[in-house]
């Protein structure tokens, strides 16, 4: 390999890195303004062709929580302290648009997050698992 190759190779990489968006940078434009970040975790996916996620727990009032599953900027799915599920120790909640379901799962003394995928072929018929992604956390 010749040398300039080699240069432009790590070029490539270093920009790549400056350019990697942390949950920090991506929360910030999905959270409202006054919010504050109580809990963040970047989550990688196990599976090879998933993307990774920011899992975030934002207080944006007294009492007040907002839930966010985020993926490149986009807000896959979110919950407030009225609608998520907290169950032993675990957090869920799930958003529905049309005919399909995304469910977050959050364990975080596991740093573990299982996000399924519905959909359901008919109106009357119930949603149907399409595809299932765990992800640890840090």
């Amino acid at each position: 390999m010749k040398p300039v190759s080699i240069f432009f190779v790590l070029l490539v990489l270093v920009i790549a890195n400056a350019n990697a968006a942390t949950c920090a940078d991506v929360v910030a434009t999905t959270l409202p303004t006054n919010s504050e970040v109580v809990n963040l975790f970047q989550c990688n996916p196990e599976q090879a062709d998933a993307k990774p996620v920011c899992f975030v727990v934002a207080k944006v009032a007294e009492g007040q929580y907002l839930y966010q599953t985020v993926e490149d900027s986009v807000v896959i799915n979110s919950a407030t302290t009225k609608t998520v599920q907290i169950v032993g120790l675990h957090a869920k909640y799930s958003t529905s648009v049309g005919d399909s379901k995304i469910t977050s799962t959050f364990w975080p003394n596991a740093s573990l997050l299982i996000m399924d995928s519905f959909a359901r072929k008919s109106f009357f018929s119930g949603y149907q698992l399409q595809k299932s992604i765990s992800y640890t956390c840090k």
